[in-house]
């Protein structure tokens, strides 16, 4: 028999007290007439969770339908609220006092990418210099020579594919032929040739695979798999760091937070640490700008005419560069030559493609934890919050709303963003948030969003690409998006796309 002070004997005691207070708060806090509505939930704990991961999409355009823009849901014993309209969503941007996200951040930082509390909340470093420095080197006016090595690292993906195309064509997976070369350009830009990128792809893929339950805190027995890839990875990043001439060929953002976390931080970084806050970099540009890329392929090849338009845009441009350069080579033997042509053309469809492939195949939340008691958010004075809730601004909702992007907007249409079409009838712009809002705006944007317009560019010019007819294809590529995936970034697809791949004349 275990005696009254025993520690078990007052953990427990101490425990069932814990839970009473906790729920004491709770009920008390979800009471508040206040509060935002609760989607209706018939089994306990799970409540929503199946609804939610069968058709996400369905779920919040229908709870939006029935309880507004902002309400809550319970699911797989999460409580969470959501706000899911452009305008709710800019007035948590505007409120950075009450709504703030670098405790987000940083949790999502050790929770994802098992970045260690030494480098994340026992260390400024990190918060006062690593954060700002991301934003100044990948602002528009620095990001160049990080695009530049995209694309000639991807000129070398050209021609490793062309080499596999040893008859007419090639038949092969989008995934292999696109989401696979994207992969190792940008791991080059990033890191340089002495990254083995090729040995990571596997680890990567199944650590990006468990992104969304580790982001969710989900129990280790669930995520054993995925966090050995992620430590896999951390091991290639930490040999990485640690060889001599690591940092040839090598990207400022990742020389520059290596060097300072080196020399500049009290206490220095460990090649450990470094390799956990490099793996947050490799995923935030591979889990979504490979992804984003294999989108524009995808969803062209699905559309009627599949990329007959874009090679009737790409040719154009090409010969018109011919004729005011008669002597330019575009094979990306003359960097300076191709880097000229691709950020000179003029390619609106391809540019438009990019967007509205990243509109249609990005699900991304906007974290935000309130810090202020009775907090509301502007032009919704009926819900009040306290400190400690989470917001999560639904940025998908607003790219599938019909009111803002008419009754089309769950359909792709490769020129809605034309210019004509970027501005609504009373002048205003539509909304467009796959890289988020506010201070959480996504600091890689400029590179994403350059880079796949600059290789789809440089694919077309080199490749003739069609959905292979002896695989049953979808009437539409975005019927391939796996919606379970939501609020993780850009969207995986549910099964291969296969093409067939021939070299261009």
């Amino acid at each position: 028999m275990l005696s009254s002070n025993s520690p078990l004997t007052l953990g427990t005691t101490a425990a069932a007290a814990g839970v009473v207070v906790v729920a004491y708060y709770y009920t008390k806090k979800i009471s508040n007439s206040r509060r935002p509505p609760v989607v209706p939930y018939t089994i306990p704990w799970l409540g929503s969770a199946i609804a939610l991961g069968k058709d996400s999409d369905g779920f919040f355009h229908d709870a939006r339908e029935k309880y507004g823009d902002i309400f809550t849901v319970q699911a797989a014993g999460m409580r969470s609220t959501y706000v899911t309209s452009a305008s709710a969503i800019s007035a948590v941007y505007r409120n950075s006092k009450a709504f703030v996200f670098q405790p987000e951040r940083l949790e999502h930082s050790m929770r994802i990418f098992g970045m260690p509390r030494s480098i994340v909340l026992d260390n400024e470093y990190m918060k006062e210099t690593i954060f700002p420095l991301h934003h100044r080197i990948l602002a528009p006016s620095n990001v160049a020579p990080m695009i530049d090595a995209l694309v000639m690292n991807a000129v070398d993906s050209v021609k490793e594919l062309s080499s596999r195309i040893t008859g007419n064509q090639w038949s092969t997976t989008l995934e292999e032929f696109g989401h696979k070369p994207m992969f190792r350009a940008i791991s080059a830009s990033m890191l340089g040739s002495r990254f083995a990128a090729e040995k990571a792809y596997e680890a990567f893929l199944v650590f990006d695979d468990y992104v969304p339950l580790l982001a969710a805190g989900a129990p280790a027995l669930f995520v054993q798999k995925g966090i050995r890839a992620r430590t896999q990875l951390i091991d290639m990043f930490e040999e990485y760091v640690s060889a001599p001439g690591w940092e040839e060929g090598a990207s400022e953002l990742i020389t520059a937070m290596v060097d300072g976390a080196r020399n500049e931080s009290q206490p220095p970084w460990t090649d450990r640490e470094l390799a956990a806050a490099i793996n947050a970099d490799f995923w935030a540009a591979n889990g979504n700008m490979s992804w984003g890329f294999f989108w524009c392929l995808n969803l062209m090849l699905h559309e009627p005419q599949g990329l007959d338009r874009l090679y009737e845009e790409i040719d154009a441009a090409r010969d018109s560069w011919f004729k005011a350069h008669p002597s330019a080579v575009l094979s990306g033997d003359s960097p300076t030559e191709l880097g000229e042509f691709l950020n000179n053309a003029s390619l609106p469809l391809i540019t438009s493609v990019v967007s509205e492939a990243l509109r249609v195949s990005s699900s991304s939340f906007s974290i935000r934890r309130v810090v202020e008691d009775g907090a509301t958010i502007n032009g919704y004075p009926q819900f009040e919050f306290s400190k400690g809730d989470v917001l999560l601004c639904q940025l998908r909702s607003v790219h599938l709303d019909r009111e803002i992007y008419g009754p089309d907007a769950a359909t792709f249409k490769p020129d809605r963003f034309l210019e004509s079409s970027l501005v609504t009838e009373s002048g205003s712009r539509r909304p467009f948030l796959p890289f988020g809002g506010g201070v959480s705006m996504c600091d890689g944007r400029h590179f994403a969003s350059k880079g796949c317009k600059f290789v789809l560019a440089l694919f077309l010019l080199n490749f003739d690409i069609k959905l292979d007819p002896a695989y049953e294809a979808p009437s539409s590529g975005s019927a391939l998006l796996d919606l379970t995936r939501v609020g993780s970034g850009v969207l995986h697809p549910t099964k291969p796309t296969h093409v067939l791949v021939s070299k261009r004349k």
